[in-house]
């Protein structure tokens, strides 16, 4: 009778300890982040910490594992609606905004953690890497389903990437100036401008005692 309680009073303090080291290290980075600041933010001993996490480090990887978790089952489908290339991209960039919204603290932890990774251990970079391969997968499939690029998957990579690293500069920024937002107008016009360089590259005949492309770009 008492096991129970006793597991449910451990589970909501480890996502009590997850959520409070997730907003500070959020806020202040990894490595300004210690025990005793998680410990009297969510008012739980460092000894509990501990016992849930054995390190700081573990502490980091969960925290990790969550936000990649919440962010990714927050995103739509990659099958983006709409009747024409500029209606989806606006219904992708819509679903990124609102993933970068609601998800504040999870994209400044998941994709500005470039600047902190020496003071990380192997496990946590290795969740890092994790997160964005899944990032960059999601929006290579929603891009390609935008702009038509089936038979052209670099091409694909090349403009998900291009808006991850948009989306990473934002997060930077937050660090300084928390009220900075993801400005998905700039980022449209550079997407439509990217994918029209690759057509033109791909119509633009080869010159003499060159190869023929043949407009796959794979």
């Amino acid at each position: 009778m008492t096991e129970a309680p006793a597991q449910d009073r451990g589970a909501r303090s480890r996502d009590a300890i997850v959520d409070t080291a997730g907003a500070l290290m959020s806020r202040y980075g990894y490595a300004a982040t210690s025990i005793s600041m998680i410990s009297s933010e969510c008012g739980l001993p460092a000894s509990s910490i501990y016992w849930h996490f054995g390190s700081k480090d573990g502490i980091y990887v969960a925290v990790l594992e969550h936000a990649r978790t919440a962010l990714l089952a927050a995103l739509p489908p990659a099958e983006v609606p709409g009747a024409d290339v500029e209606q989806r991209l606006d219904a992708f960039l819509a679903a990124v905004e609102d993933a970068f919204r609601r998800h504040p603290h999870g994209m400044k932890l998941l994709l500005g953690l470039g600047l902190v990774q020496q003071d990380a251990s192997a496990a946590a970079v290795a969740e890092v890497r994790r997160y964005r391969d899944a990032l960059v997968a999601w929006a290579q499939d929603a891009l390609s389903t935008v702009f038509g690029l089936s038979d052209r998957p670099r091409v694909a990579e090349e403009l998900a990437r291009f808006t991850l690293r948009m989306a990473s500069g934002t997060a930077v920024a937050r660090w300084f100036e928390p009220g900075t937002v993801l400005e998905t107008g700039p980022l449209r016009v550079a997407l439509l401008a990217l994918q029209a360089h690759h057509d033109s590259a791909v119509r633009v005949p080869p010159g003499p005692g060159a190869p023929a492309r043949d407009g796959t770009d794979k």
